[in-house]
């Protein structure tokens, strides 16, 4: 800015440090007097006229030292030594101002900040409410949604396992009868896959760890495929020679992941083909569980998303969600493990190697006594509960034909009711009930003799697991 001064073509307004006397007045922090002006340099204008200058002074406007702007000054008269202090308490006077105004300029730039960020934060929280409210939304969408699926599959096993022990059923029904038994399970294990994805995705999967027996766990599981390898007619081999095969993990959860791999070989693998397991031991105190099949392959392209969700690797003609892998990857890295695929190509078989970490073998414990026989004590006295008419009909059935003496409720008026008249050493019970819940039967049992608890529902979220424990259950089916 300028005053009584006319611009001149060339003229700066902006000097880097020690360039010209601007710039040198900056970097030295001191003022600079020019008393001899040459001829045509510059000049002071006003409305009466112009005239050469006597003397220039430049200025540099400091705050604590810290150079804030460069003032150059020129006059008609010359500055004497009354003038030159007077500029120094005005230079003085306007660092602080200026001081002022940049201390302000930042104040109001990080209110602006501030305030923009409290709105960020408030549209975040928001969204994040949002989603809390759409999690839980649809974590109750599939509590509810697993709840009504499986409830009438209760009744439809129950019944067919009662039926399975009838002796005098044709063979052709006892086929069919196990046609219904294999896929009811297979709907029950698809209704499970998609809750376990869900406990994935939301990082709600709770393993209880022990030491165990990888041996006994993968025989276990490949005794439940049995039946299909024997329809198959598939050519097993199983060498399970690894020394060290105990593992910190979580029982069930592991035995599911051999029960996918090895359903998997069998399900890709056509009749007469063959199928492998080895176990080795590893480097570094680990197992190695290789699953091999001589089936339908993977091709190349699909090989690296193989462990996804709902893929299948081009093979959906067999069936199935493509759950399976990806929830195996997912429970063999919450076992510290890692599973890979290889394969050869489409028709060329595939392998699945699964790597886990081996721990020692846990102290053998005092055996508790075996319980007696059914036949050498008193019939077990089970109190059911269960308002599903279907589901407490069958069950009732199946259980009295394993030989207990089975009294049912639908309700839990009825079931305190029978609990106060009868003596039960078995409590069966629905969590869901019309007049309240088992959780409400549970507290409100008479707590003098012991009694096994166990929740039979639908419902199978964590959460209503571990509801069901807190309120006293032993166990959640």
């Amino acid at each position: 800015v300028s005053y009584a001064y006319r611009e001149r073509k060339g003229a700066k307004n902006r000097f880097k440090l020690g360039e010209s006397l601007v710039g040198q007045a900056a970097l030295e922090r001191k003022r600079i007097l020019l008393t001899d002006i040459p001829a045509g340099y510059v000049k002071v204008g006003s409305g009466l006229g112009e005239s050469r200058p006597m003397n220039i002074v430049v200025l540099p406007v400091l705050f604590e030292d810290e150079v804030k702007a460069v003032m150059e000054l020129s006059s008609l008269d010359g500055f004497n030594s009354t003038h030159q202090a007077f500029l120094d308490q005005l230079t003085e006077s306007i660092g602080i101002v200026l001081n002022t105004i940049e201390a302000n300029t930042r104040t109001e730039n990080l209110l602006e900040q501030s305030q923009s960020l409290a709105a960020e934060l408030q549209k975040t929280n928001l969204e994040l409410q949002e989603k809390a409210r759409s999690n839980l939304a649809k974590d109750q969408f599939l509590a509810m949604l697993s709840h009504e699926l499986r409830t009438p599959l209760t009744p439809v096993l129950s019944s067919v396992l009662a039926l399975e022990h009838e002796e005098s059923m044709s063979e052709n029904v006892r086929e069919s009868l196990q046609m219904i038994h294999r896929n009811v399970e297979l709907e029950a294990r698809l209704i499970d896959d998609l809750l376990d994805l869900t406990r994935i995705s939301q990082g709600k999967v709770q393993l209880n760890l022990e030491t165990v027996d990888a041996h006994k766990l993968l025989c276990n599981a490949l005794e439940i495929c049995q039946a299909e390898i024997g329809q198959k007619r598939l050519d097993l081999r199983v060498d399970l020679t690894a020394e060290k095969f105990h593992l910190k993990a979580d029982r069930a959860r592991l035995q599911q992941i051999f029960w996918n791999l090895i359903k998997n070989s069998v399900k890709f693998t056509p009749n007469g083909g063959q199928i492998s397991i080895f176990t080795r031991d590893d480097p570094g105190d680990q197992l190695r569980i290789e699953i091999a099949d001589t089936g339908v392959g993977i091709k190349p392209e699909s090989l690296p998303k193989i462990f996804d969700a709902f893929e299948q690797g081009g093979r959906t003609q067999l069936g199935g969600l493509g759950l399976g892998l990806a929830i195996s990857k997912t429970l063999a890295e919450a076992h510290k493990g890692t599973i890979t695929a290889e394969s050869a190509g489409q028709n060329k078989g595939a392998k699945f190697t699964l790597i886990l970490p081996t721990c020692e073998k846990a102290d053998d414990q005092a055996q508790p006594a075996l319980a007696p026989r059914i036949s050498e004590r008193q019939t077990l006295r089970v109190l059911l509960v269960e308002d599903h008419a279907d589901t407490n009909r069958s069950i009732t059935k199946l259980l009295q034909l394993r030989g207990y003496d089975v009294q049912s409720a639908s309700t839990l008026g009825s079931a305190l009711e029978l609990s106060a008249k009868n003596e039960f050493d078995v409590l069966i019970s629905d969590l869901g009930l019309p007049d309240g819940s088992g959780i409400d039967l549970i507290q409100k049992l008479p707590s003098g003799r012991p009694l096994l608890t166990i929740a039979l529902t639908g419902f199978g979220m964590e959460d209503d697991i571990r509801k069901s424990h807190d309120a006293g259950f032993q166990h959640h089916l």
